[in-house]
């Protein structure tokens, strides 16, 4: 006897399972992860409609005997096909991927679901690399909120002052985990933020994301973000992460 299992997904990754098989990882509304067999040769319609990025309702039949699943049929609703044309789009898909099965979706599922698809609808929608590498600032940060491990951006970890006001810029503090103005970070800290790279992470914590958008960041302030947040995430995660190594020079 078999059962059926229905559910929002998105195709993260396909690998070869023998001649005519694919082992399918899908990125799942309801159950977080779930890796499940597409049968059939080339000529199947499924195996077309299964394709990396592609997002909608996934029917998976479930065998009591093996409790293997099966991939019964995919309806298609957005397909992101400019991920085909983008390296920073493709390279900042797979991180978001990566740290969904490294985190176990942080373990909460549907919010970890609603995220990252929000995540890949934006890039769908970007125009240039910048657009997207910007977004994924703006991911990573909200991915660290989800963990529960994002840092107060808005004041001093150690004296309290608001960091909205210090023009000299904070630093980032490994060990609280935390931004330190510049009277309190005493030796000298690895990461510094200025103040336009702080203001943009207190913005993000505050505005709504269209609002976001709109404000422009500069290459000097995007760039000690970025240093700083992908530090942030391998440490929220323990371990390197695969698609930040292999993208460091694309992201």
């Amino acid at each position: 006897m078999s059962q059926s299992l229905v559910t929002l997904g998105t195709v993260i990754s396909i690998k070869p399972q023998g001649e005519n098989n694919s082992s399918v990882c899908f990125l799942t509304q309801k159950e977080g992860i779930v890796y499940a067999t597409l049968y059939g040769g080339r000529k199947s319609k499924l195996r077309s409609l299964v394709s990396p990025w592609n997002t909608g309702t996934v029917y998976f039949s479930v065998t009591n005997q093996s409790n293997l699943l099966k991939i019964s049929d995919f309806d298609v609703k957005q397909y992101h096909l400019t991920f085909r044309e983008s390296l920073v789009k493709s390279c900042a898909a797979s991180l978001a991927a990566e740290l969904a099965i490294k985190t176990k979706c942080a373990g909460s599922n549907e919010h970890c679901w609603a995220l990252i698809n929000g995540f890949l609808d934006g890039l769908e929608h970007c125009t240039n690399d910048e657009q997207s590498s910007l977004g994924l600032i703006r991911f990573l940060w909200r991915y660290l909120d989800l963990l529960g491990v994002q840092p107060q951006s808005n004041y001093c970890c150690k004296c309290e002052t608001s960091s909205v006001y210090l023009e000299k810029g904070v630093f980032y503090s490994l060990i609280e985990n935390g931004f330190l103005c510049s009277d309190c970070a005493g030796q000298k800290q690895v990461f510094f933020l200025n103040q336009e790279a702080i203001n943009y992470l207190n913005c993000l914590s505050s505005l709504s994301p269209g609002e976001v958008r709109k404000i422009p960041l500069s290459k000097e302030a995007y760039g000690q973000l970025k240093d700083c947040i992908f530090y942030m995430i391998e440490n929220a995660c323990s371990c390197r992460l695969t698609s930040l190594q292999t993208g460091i020079g694309i992201l």
